[in-house]
Parts: structure tokens; C-alpha cells; sequence
């Protein structure tokens, strides 16, 4: 699969909202491998596309991740272009 088409893969998967790494591949577990995912969505965190947020409850420490606005565009855009083509 090429890389390109990874990353697009992972921004959908978080457009049905915010979860941990795990929940949110877990919605599509077919769609990725599980190491990749990891590694395309570490990508995407550096580069502004995914967030990290704390929960507000004290005793769920793991974050969760969520589209950025860029991030929202941006697959949103891509998922335009890709129906017309």
C-alpha cells in the first residue's frame, strides 16, 4: 500500500471522532495494519493533522487523539476529489 494512501486511510478513520489510538483503529481493524497505523498517526500528530487531549477524569490517564481543523480539511478535501475522480 503506498505510503499516500496510508495516511488518508488513517485521517478517515478519525473523522467519526475522538479516541484512543487503539479505539480508533479498532473501528476498522481490516482497513490497516496495527504497527502502521501507529506509525502514520505519529506522523500525522507531528506534522498538525491529528491532537493529542488529556480527559478531564483523573483516573483515565491514556489520551485521546482527534482531527485538528487542518486535519478535518484536509480529508475532507481529499474525500471530495477522490468521489469525482
Amino acid at each position: 500500500m503506498k505510503k499516500k494512501q496510508t495516511k488518508w486511510i488513517v485521517l478517515e478513520m478519525f473523522l467519526a471522532g475522538p479516541g484512543t489510538r487503539k479505539e480508533v483503529w479498532e473501528r476498522n481493524p481490516e482497513a490497516i495494519q496495527w504497527e502502521t497505523f501507529k506509525r502514520v498517526s505519529a506522523g500525522l500528530l507531528s506534522n498538525g493533522l491529528i491532537e493529542t487531549v488529556q480527559p478531564m477524569n483523573v483516573g483515565h490517564s491514556v489520551a485521546k487523539a482527534r482531527l485538528t481543523t487542518k486535519g478535518r480539511r484536509a480529508v475532507e478535501g481529499w474525500r471530495i476529489v477522490r468521489e469525482r475522480g
